[in-house]
């Protein structure tokens, strides 16, 4: 933009509120239906059958690797002709739906193997051998359908329309949800809720189909529109999108699982407590930095790489904004919050909080410039970066788990992001994209300081006045982020998110103003 508005000084991707916003209501709906269906399941079903059906869940949810990369390689691919060369785009779609097709076919076929074998390696009484097969296989109908269908939320992420894909989501995640609850009160098992789940599941492949079509009108899926050159150029990165997948898989459930083999499952329990609110946490900042990737690659492809250096300082400005407030609240009201969370007696569980949210908080300048890394093509060092993180974060929380229990892993964790994460993408990260650690500081960091001064400040003196009581910690709460948004609007922010700010509550008000003269 050249009109010289505030909204030109931005180089924020377009629709970034609204596809920021929807993921975070794609993601609150998750975590609702987590809080509000797990505990159905778990009285109606039993605890054995429940294990069951997690551990089924789990299991098969694991075959979607079998995509191969394909997804990310379709969303970045996808992104780089979406409303440019949208012909391109479709003929990328059909060659990968059509490619996914039989990785779909053998994800079937492994997950057949697996539910032969599945009641035998975990146990199952004899007598419930044939259901636990039938729920396994079922599921495994689902994710073979949904390898070659996610083709169709990638292309929805590469066309920046996360805003349709999280209203996907969450409608299915709430069909899932009711449907489950309707068959555990009507006395189902896990063969019903198997079969509910993928007909869902299928059915919202459909959904996204339909979305994308409305974005391209008369796109088709047909054979005759697949495209050797997008073949070669998709099988050429899919293989880094899988390392890096891998890689972040086995970062997000190392930990616990380190914490169970060296130390045992009592200590893991108390360490899994204080690790989800941080993957909690990482999932939230996620949603927002996730609309980068998509953007870098539309930007790498149509657009002068230089442009990536204004990407990155606005990526890192506004990560930090969401990453540092999270860090600071769950460090602060860790204690009182993990008490009125589970209850007393799990103290290192709010030790272990504190540790990876310092985690979270020093991870945070590098977030967004991952998700930019990953659409202009530089797959190769941030899978450098996040192997020796892994490699790292694994032998310092074996070592420190010996040494000074659950809370050392916890220390691993944060040592790879210190040792490794921050140092390895501020210097090699920006070398690939062109930009000065000191542009990222002064415009990405510098703006938070003052602010995060402050609302630490509130935050430990609404502690030290409130205690351990749950009102105390959400009283302090609020009061902390209310702190950290005024002084950033009023003393960081540029102008551009200055005036969205103020139009957003402008709209709240004349919104609330209208809806009480009409009652």
């Amino acid at each position: 933009m050249t009109d010289g508005s505030p909204a030109a000084e931005s180089s924020l991707p377009h629709r970034f509120g609204a596809n920021v916003f929807s993921n975070y209501v794609a993601l609150a709906v998750t975590a609702l239906s987590a809080i509000v269906v797990t505990p159905l399941l778990l009285h109606h079903l039993g605890r054995s059958a429940f294990g069951v059906w997690v551990l089924a869940s789990t299991v098969v949810a694991y075959l979607e690797l079998l995509e191969l990369g394909f997804g990310g390689a379709t969303t970045k691919l996808v992104a780089e002709d979406a409303h440019v060369r949208p012909d391109q785009a479709v003929r990328m779609i059909n060659t990968t739906f059509f490619v996914l097709v039989p990785m779909g076919a053998v994800a079937l076929i492994v997950g057949v193997l697996i539910a032969y074998f599945f009641p035998h390696i975990v146990h199952i009484a004899p007598d419930q051998h044939r259901q636990v097969f039938i729920c396994v296989a079922v599921l495994a109908v689902g994710l073979a359908v949904s390898i070659p269908g996610d083709t169709f939320g990638g292309s929805l992420a590469g066309f920046q329309r996360f805003d349709l894909l999280s209203l996907a989501n969450a409608s299915m995640g709430i069909a899932i949800a009711v449907a489950s609850v309707v068959i555990v009160l009507l006395g189902g098992g896990i063969v019903a809720l198997a079969v509910a789940t993928t007909v869902i599941t299928v059915a919202f492949q459909g959904v996204r189909w339909a979305m994308l079509r409305h974005i391209i009108p008369g796109a088709r899926i047909r054979p005759r529109l697949i495209d050797r050159l997008r073949l070669r150029a998709a099988a050429n990165i899919s293989g880094w999108f899988l390392v890096y997948s891998l890689l972040q898989a086995t970062l997000a459930a190392c930990d616990v699982v380190i914490v169970g083999i060296v130390l045992g499952v009592g200590p893991a329990a108390v360490y899994a407590v204080g690790a989800k609110l941080a993957k909690a946490a990482n999932l939230s900042i996620d949603s927002m930095t996730i609309v980068f990737f998509p953007y870098a690659s539309a930007t790498m492809r149509n657009k002068d790489r230089d442009a990536l250096k204004d990407i990155v300082i606005d990526g890192v400005r506004v990560t930090m904004l969401v990453g540092v407030l999270i860090s600071l609240l769950l460090i602060v009201l860790a204690g009182p919050g993990i008490r009125a969370w589970v209850g007393p007696g799990y103290d290192t569980s709010a030790h272990v909080l504190v540790i990876l949210a310092l985690a979270v908080g020093f991870a945070a300048p590098v977030r967004s410039l991952g998700q930019v890394l990953l659409g202009s093509s530089d797959l190769k060092v941030l899978c450098a970066v996040s192997g020796v993180e892994v490699l790292l974060n694994f032998v310092l929380s074996v070592i420190l788990a010996h040494v000074i229990g659950p809370i050392g892993v916890a220390v691993g964790t944060l040592g790879g992001v210190l040792l490794v994460r921050l140092p390895g993408l501020l210097v090699i990260g920006t070398r690939a994209v062109n930009v000065r650690i000191s542009d990222i500081v002064r415009g990405g960091i510098v703006p938070h300081i003052l602010p995060a001064a402050a609302c630490a400040g509130v935050l430990l003196a609404g502690r030290s006045l409130t205690g351990y009581s749950f009102i105390g910690a959400v009283v302090t709460g609020f009061a902390g982020i209310v702190t950290y948004l005024g002084l950033y609007l009023a003393t960081g922010a540029p102008p551009s998110e200055r005036e969205r700010a103020f139009s957003l509550v402008k709209k709240i008000g004349t919104s609330r103003g209208r809806g009480a003269a009409g009652s």
